[in-house]
Parts: structure tokens; C-alpha cells; sequence
């Protein structure tokens, strides 16, 4: 049986929902005021999502590593937060100092309203969601974002719907920034189908594409990806000494992308399923578009294994 508790904090921030179920023996937090990210997945003990529960200063480290954020109206970077749109120009707040990027999008932190919760004996169901009134000049289009999370056996899926509640279209992509725990790195094997990536300026900001020099699948031996591949299918999969995991992210285009990053002194990988390319609105690879009253809705599936099952 599933169960859903609302945890409370005197700092509102770390207020979360936890969802467990003792016969499967899984835990997971989600976050509302911190854009509604998961921030723990555990299965019997062993770690897969690594997120801030556990951390000393929990909201520093969130504010350095994205910690599972939703990247909404765009995943990764748009250089020196500067896009031109419908001959209109605007300026995004760089909340990324050294390199003077606007990155991951306006609701990694923003509050979410807690829509919906059910909990059955074979699955649980939060929704949660967040209007936009177009308030921030970079981004005058007023919009609603409702994510869904479902848990089942093995399986998380997270559902995105977006409604433009404006008067006028908006570019848009959505991302996903989970990072995955390991216990030995030169025990993973990282898998996708691609043959071409981004080659990137030293403010991480794609140039053009390139072949990739190395082969899919990858056996992670140092931590050195940071890099946006252009996949040819919506899917990748990681295997890990503890369990392995699959992300299958909708198809809206003939290309999909995914941003890999492997952080130094860290436990674990940051697998990125985006439905554009960074820098979007001005690279405009896989680049959306939602006209006043239409929706767009998008699926990301996690489907998980432990070995020792």
C-alpha cells in the first residue's frame, strides 16, 4: 500500500510530500517549494535519485546543483540571458555569475500548489502546479504548468502539461536535471543512440555539431561529460553496480536531446532528458512554440531494477 504524508518545516522551503510503501519498501520525497523537484528515490536501502534530504546545508546545495529540477521554458543555458522572439528582443536575469548565462529555465525554485494526492494499493498520485503571470520582463508570457508524479512497482513516471493562459505565443523547452547515485564509477555503463554532440564555447553555449570520437554505449571510467548529445531515439539507460535505470522521455521531434554531466568528488551522474538543444531560443534546435490557449504535454518515464532482485 502507498502512503502520502505532507511533512512540514519551520523553513517553508523544505517542506515535503513523502511517499512510501512498506511492502516494496520505497521512499520518496518530492519538494513543492522548491519547483516541485524529487529530491530522494530509495528502494530497499539502496539510493538511485540523489537529491538534498540528506545534505548539511540543503538549499545551498540546491541552488549549486539543480538537484532534480524542472527546466521550464528552457533546460540549460541561454547565453548571456539575451533571445530575440516574434522581433522582439528580452533579457533573462544570468543567475549564472561567472559565465553571465541565464540557466535552467524560472521555476527550479519557485512554489508549487499541492493539486492532488492518491494513494491506492498499487500506485500514488500527486499533482501539482504553478501559474505564471508573465511578471518577469525576460519572459512576459503568462502561463500554468501542472506535473504530475505516479508512482508504481519499479516505475516512476512524471507527466508535464503547460497551458499558455496569454495573449501570445511563447518559445518554450522542458528539461529534467535528476542526478543518479553510484557507488563505483568504472561500474556504470551509460547507453543511448548517438552519433553526433554539441561542440561547446567556453561558456558552455553550443557552437555546432560534431561527431561523437568515443562509442555508445559508454563505460564511465572519470568523471569528465559535460555535454549535450543529439540522440536519434527518446531513450537512455544507465547501469550502476546497485541497479540499473531506464529514462524514456515523448518524442516531439526526429531529434532529442540529452545532457550528460558527471561532477567531480561526487557519487553520482547528472542524466539530463531535454526536448531542445541549450541555448534554445536563440540556437532554435528542437525549439517549441505554444500558442494562447494550447497545451503541450510531455511524459518522463523512470523505470528502475535492483540487482539484487
Amino acid at each position: 500500500m502507498y502512503k502520502i504524508k505532507i511533512i512540514e518545516n519551520k523553513n517553508s522551503f523544505l517542506e515535503h510530500i513523502k511517499i512510501t510503501n512498506d511492502l516494496t519498501n520505497l521512499e520518496s520525497l518530492i519538494y513543492p517549494n522548491l519547483g516541485a523537484s524529487i529530491q530522494k528515490l530509495n528502494v530497499k536501502q539502496v539510493t538511485i535519485i540523489d537529491g538534498i534530504h540528506n545534505k548539511t546545508n540543503p538549499l545551498e546545495t540546491y541552488k549549486n546543483r539543480y538537484n532534480s529540477s524542472l527546466l521550464f521554458p528552457f533546460p540549460n543555458r541561454i547565453e548571456n540571458g539575451k533571445y530575440s522572439f516574434k522581433n522582439e528582443d528580452y533579457q533573462l536575469i544570468c543567475n549564472e555569475a561567472d559565465l553571465n548565462n541565464a540557466l535552467h529555465g524560472h521555476v527550479f525554485n519557485k512554489a508549487f500548489t499541492i493539486d492532488t494526492i492518491t494513494q491506492t494499493e498499487n500506485h500514488a498520485k500527486i499533482t501539482l502546479s504553478y501559474n505564471y503571470n508573465g511578471n518577469d520582463t525576460g519572459f512576459p508570457f503568462p502561463y500554468q504548468l501542472i506535473v504530475t508524479y505516479t508512482f508504481s512497482e519499479n516505475n516512476i513516471t512524471i507527466h508535464f502539461n503547460v497551458l499558455n493562459t496569454g495573449k501570445k505565443p511563447f518559445p518554450f523547452g522542458i528539461g529534467w536535471h535528476p542526478y543518479f547515485c553510484y557507488t563505483t564509477l568504472q561500474n556504470c555503463i551509460l547507453d543511448f543512440e548517438s552519433s553526433e554532440k554539441y561542440l561547446l564555447s567556453d561558456k558552455m553555449i553550443p557552437l555546432h555539431k560534431i561527431p561523437l570520437k568515443f562509442s555508445v554505449p559508454i563505460k564511465l571510467n572519470k568523471p569528465t561529460l559535460d555535454d549535450c548529445f543529439i540522440t536519434k531515439s527518446p531513450k537512455v539507460s544507465l547501469q550502476t553496480d546497485l541497479y540499473d535505470v531506464t529514462i524514456n522521455y515523448d518524442q516531439t521531434h526526429n531529434q532529442n536531446y540529452l545532457q550528460v554531466y558527471t561532477p567531480e568528488n561526487n557519487k553520482s551522474i547528472a542524466i539530463e532528458p531535454m526536448t531542445c538543444a541549450p541555448n534554445i531560443f536563440n540556437l532554435k534546435d528542437g525549439l517549441l512554440k505554444l500558442n494562447p490557449n494550447e497545451e503541450f504535454n510531455l511524459n518522463i518515464n523512470i523505470a528502475y531494477a535492483l540487482k539484487s532482485e
